[in-house]
């Protein structure tokens, strides 16, 4: 890249500072591999007390918010991969915890308020602006509505990611109050919504390019089954939809090399895969056997597709196979799957924790992985089952049905196991066909080899980024372009 393309990337969360679902780490390894293929980046995330990394003052100002002014106070972690700075504001993020609060419509609205202005105020203009979900979405909309009031605005293209579009972060009309955009603005085909402000029909509305996190969750999203009340503003943006799946860090995620698993192998000696599940099985007290031992991974929540897992699980271990499961969230689903452990002793085994050195265990060591997302925009679980040599089951839908090849309909190419129809009967037929296949282990062991050779690496992404942003700008010289005609 001849000129540097100046990228500002905005998120909620960011690894390895703070991280509590894939978007950490999208944020995380997305701008490190935009700045390896040359890009200029910046990534500013809120403040927060879970932040421990240091970080150096860079400024503060008024933020005019409402009625009042804040003061936001910019920080930038020292030694960071990637320039990274933190918007601070005492009453707004000096607290734990960077969701799930009662006031997190205000305290985003704020971080909002403050990137405007830092973008105003810092001699860093990016030529481009990349959003992340609801949280930063209505910087799009402050970006576009001061334009005529501040010129330079204009030459900033929008890319906005929708990474979950469940989570709108719909809030009362008082929030949008807070941006100090003209009352026309609270219309409903920009960002009002039953009465209500939807940061995230601002994002979509007013971004130059709208990006899912996957080619089939772009296409799902126009659908009424998987529009969450959006689908039609989606439809009305159809040709600034585009589809870029995630990728993962395939130097962190590498059996060869990861110094958490008890024993490193490769696709071409999976043998070290068969002494991590004897090890597994030892630390986690499960019995010494060479039945199929199945994992999940995953916070249990409804859409990761639980009520599909209770029938699935008795199916599993009623045939004397194992299973482990780590992860934690809906407490109905947490105590029907304690009562496993004491009705199959020594076959399955409970972790009700976010644990990545366990996790990476578990990767190693099982040999199933069960996703069966209701919806699952991209999923990063299924792709790092893959490089562990973990065969998926997957339900086709996002990112599931891009990245897993269905081995039934595929025989002898396929990376999985996926069925279509989201029902306990498909979901158990297909392990079905998985522990059939699982019982010849010289095409069980082909597959395996298949799956650790599939690659979905942040290389071929970040390149798609690139090209999304050069169409951002051109998306955006044609509207500029017809404004002044």
């Amino acid at each position: 890249m001849n000129n540097k393309l100046k990228v500002l990337y905005v998120a909620a969360e960011c690894a390895p500072f703070i991280k509590v679902g894939g978007l950490g780490d999208v944020a995380g390894e997305l701008p490190l591999k935009l700045k390896e293929l040359g890009a200029d980046v910046r990534v500013v995330i809120p403040g927060n007390k879970d932040i421990h990394s240091p970080a150096r003052y860079k400024g503060d100002f008024p933020v005019s918010f409402g009625w009042r002014k804040e003061t936001c106070i910019v920080r930038e972690i020292v030694n960071a991969p990637v320039t990274t700075f933190i918007i601070d504001n005492y009453h707004y993020f000096d607290r734990l915890g960077v969701y799930g609060h009662k006031d997190d419509g205000e305290r985003f609205a704020f971080f909002c308020a403050a990137v405007y202005e830092m973008i105003l105020r810092f001699d860093f203009v990016p030529d481009i602006v990349h959003l992340n979900d609801w949280h930063t979405a209505p910087i799009a909309m402050m970006l576009r509505e001061n334009e005529r009031e501040h010129n330079e605005l204009s030459e900033i293209s929008i890319v906005y990611t929708i990474h979950n579009l469940e989570y709108q972060g719909v809030s009362d009309r008082s929030i949008f109050n807070l941006f100090g955009v003209k009352d026309v603005v609270f219309m409903v085909d920009r960002v009002e919504y039953y009465g209500c402000f939807n940061p995230m029909k601002a994002g979509i509305n007013y971004a130059d390019i709208i990006n899912a996190v996957s080619k089939t969750s772009a296409k799902e999203m126009l659908t009424p089954k998987y529009g969450f009340g959006l689908e039609g503003v989606l439809k009305n943006r159809k040709t600034a939809i585009r589809g870029v799946l995630n990728g993962i860090n395939q130097d962190n995620w590498n059996p060869q090399t990861d110094k958490s698993i008890y024993f490193n192998y490769n696709k071409d000696d999976i043998d070290g895969k068969r002494k991590n599940k004897q090890e597994l099985q030892v630390e986690l007290g499960l019995k010494n056997s060479d039945a199929p031992l199945f994992s999940v991974i995953s916070r249990l929540v409804s859409n990761k597709g639980l009520e599909l897992m209770e029938p699935a699980f008795e199916y599993i271990l009623k045939n004397n196979n194992q299973l482990v499961i780590l992860g934690r969230g809906e407490k109905y689903y947490e105590k029907i799957f304690a009562e496993l452990t004491e009705k199959y002793p020594g076959l399955v085994s409970l972790n009700l924790e976010f644990n990545e050195e366990k996790a990476r265990k578990i990767y190693a060591g099982s040999d199933v992985f069960l996703m069966p997302s209701r919806y699952e925009p991209c999923g990063l679980s299924q792709i790092i089952a893959m490089r562990y040599g973990t065969v998926p089951v997957v339900h086709k839908t996002g990112g599931l049905a891009d990245t897993v090849i269905d081995e039934s309909t595929n025989k002898g190419s396929g990376t999985g196991f996926v069925f279509n129809t989201y029902s306990k009967d498909s979901f158990i037929r297909a392990i079905k066909r998985v522990i059939n296949q699982y019982n010849d282990r010289d095409i069980w062991s082909q597959l395996v080899r298949r799956a650790m050779t599939i690659e979905y690496s942040w290389e071929s992404s970040a390149l798609e980024y690139l090209s999304l942003y050069r169409e951002a700008k051109s998306v955006n010289l044609k509207r500029k372009n017809k404004g002044r005609t």
